[in-house]
């Protein structure tokens, strides 16, 4: 390890609140990453956590506002690790999300 940070505990930037335009940004070497919001100004409320993924890299907390933005500094996806049959021929239904209230947002109102 000699002394390098792998998992960087450092606390996320509480200067600001983030926007949809310029989002706290969350770094991330995994699929998925949790964030704990504390509020703008910093303690205004209990910690919610938020979840972000590769999927779905950004997101809003409903008690203040704030915005944070996945940024995946992972491994690339390897090509040769997809197409193999590990189910043993158990083909299974892939996984579906919830819908959500977002599901049903006119598309002009999305973000981009």
């Amino acid at each position: 390890m000699q002394g390098i940070d792998i998992f960087d505990m450092r606390p996320l930037d509480a200067s600001r609140k983030g926007t949809l335009e310029d989002p706290i940004i969350v770094p991330s070497a995994g699929d998925e990453q949790y964030a704990g919001c504390t509020g703008y100004p910093v303690d205004s409320h209990q910690v919610n956590w938020l979840t972000v993924s590769r999927e779905r890299p950004i997101e809003r907390c409903l008690e203040c506002g704030n915005v944070v933005k996945m940024n995946y500094i992972g491994p690339e996806e390897d090509p040769h690790s997809h197409d193999h049959d590990h189910d043993h021929g158990h083909h299974h239904p892939p996984h579906v999300e919830p819908k959500t209230f977002a599901d049903y947002v006119k598309p002009e109102y999305w973000y981009r």
